[in-house]
């Protein structure tokens, strides 16, 4: 009886700690890093289409974003990373990757 309750304190042990995760970014500046990395891509896209008033409003939206943080906010290192990430989930899941992007960053 007494190992059991020993295994069981062991075993239930790390569920009572606090654990502590520490983010570097805020999830609202992740989701606006996001949101102007997805709408540069589309925004290319529609001007290599020839659709300039689509082109427009997704330059935009994209400066709304942009104005929220300082110049300079996000490095080009993370800028370029969250641009491969988006590359490589288009890839995978196609245009409609980029339709749900897009409409949880306002665009209508």
């Amino acid at each position: 009886m007494k190992n059991f309750t020993i295994s069981l304190f062991l075993f239930l042990l790390p569920f009572f700690l606090k654990s502590e995760v520490t983010l570097k970014m805020k999830p609202s500046e992740n989701k606006d890093l996001s949101c102007i990395t997805l709408l540069q891509i589309a925004s290319e896209k529609s001007k290599n289409d020839g659709e300039m008033v689509k082109y427009e409003k997704l330059k935009s939206l994209q400066k709304k974003y942009a104005n929220k943080h300082p110049d300079n906010h996000f490095s080009d290192d993370t800028f370029q990373l969250r641009i491969d990430e988006h590359n490589v989930k288009i890839e995978e899941k196609g245009k409609r990757y980029i339709n749900k992007g897009l409409q949880k960053c306002g665009l209508k």
